[in-house]
């Protein structure tokens, strides 16, 4: 077993001008057993502000409907996500914007089905 093979990888954030930045380290992703590197894709490149990928320019989850946005959660969270303040913040962060998520689905579905 490595050293600190343990002990959780956090992934940092790289701001980047150009389409689909992610980088990582080959050694720090193999040799770990938990890692939040697909985590911070997603965030990053797919869910936040900073997606760069064609198509997603300002993230999937831009421009939320006022309701959704007026408390701040999904920001919050998608800020956590991506650029954590916290110690290991992004792995809580992407529990609770998964569950958010799914309470908006389900919540969407149930109003949909009246």
């Amino acid at each position: 077993k490595p050293e600190n093979y343990d002990v959780w990888y956090e992934s940092r954030f790289e701001e980047c001008d150009r389409e689909a930045c992610l980088s990582f380290s080959k050694e720090a992703l193999c040799s770990r057993v938990t890692v939040d590197h697909n985590y911070y894709a997603v965030c990053q490149n797919l869910l936040s502000q900073y997606a760069t990928w064609r198509g997603t320019t300002g993230g999937l989850l831009h421009n939320p409907p006022a309701h959704i946005a007026k408390d701040g959660q999904l920001e919050a969270l998608l800020d956590e996500c991506t650029k954590p303040k916290k110690h290991y913040g992004r792995f809580q962060a992407a529990k609770e914007l998964r569950e958010y998520l799914t309470r908006l689905s389900a919540a969407s579905s149930s109003a949909m089905a009246r």
